[in-house]
């Protein structure tokens, strides 16, 4: 199965940053394509959360279950992030920590369930997906304090194919 374009213009632009500046600190290592999930994973994953999976998402992870390097070093957690407990471990601390934010300066309401989808590795930043109904979209990506809404995975794909790591600092 080849990757929608969509996801395929991620790795394509996370390859040639890698190749073109491998001795550059500002870049990362290449992104690590996984094998697609089977719908077995995904019914389990859709399972375990109340709110249901954004579809790109979930088209995401027919074709790729996770990807290492997806933007800035991070991941993009696949069903097995989940089912091995790395994503809730990795997740846990910073949304407890953010609680306050999340639902004052966000606008999420107590109780809402907020998936992480992806986490910085010292935990200072993730992108996370809420249930239907925001006006703003479903993913978020909160980062020392700044805050940028998608309308959908598809829509955070395509902002990673243009980011420019040069840019950082």
């Amino acid at each position: 199965m080849s990757l929608p374009g969509w996801v395929g213009d991620v790795f394509e632009a996370r390859r040639r940053e890698f190749v073109e500046s491998p001795d550059d600190e500002g870049i990362f290592g290449p992104p690590i394509p996984r094998a697609g999930a089977t719908e077995e994973d995904i019914t389990r994953l859709r399972a375990r959360f109340s709110q249901p999976l954004e579809e790109h998402y979930v088209e995401f992870l027919r074709y790729s279950d996770g990807m290492e390097n997806f933007a800035l070093g991070r991941p993009i957690y696949g069903s097995r992030d989940w089912l091995s407990g790395r994503a809730q471990a990795e997740s846990e601390e910073f949304l407890r920590v953010q609680k306050d934010i999340l639902r004052l300066d966000v606008g999420i309401p107590d109780g809402t369930e907020i998936i992480p989808i992806s986490m910085e590795e010292d935990r200072t930043s993730g992108v996370f997906m809420i249930p239907p109904g925001d006006g703003r979209g479903r993913i978020f990506w909160l980062s020392h304090g700044d805050l940028c809404f998608y309308t959908d995975l598809r829509q955070l794909f395509r902002w990673a194919v243009s980011f420019d790591p040069s840019e950082i600092n």
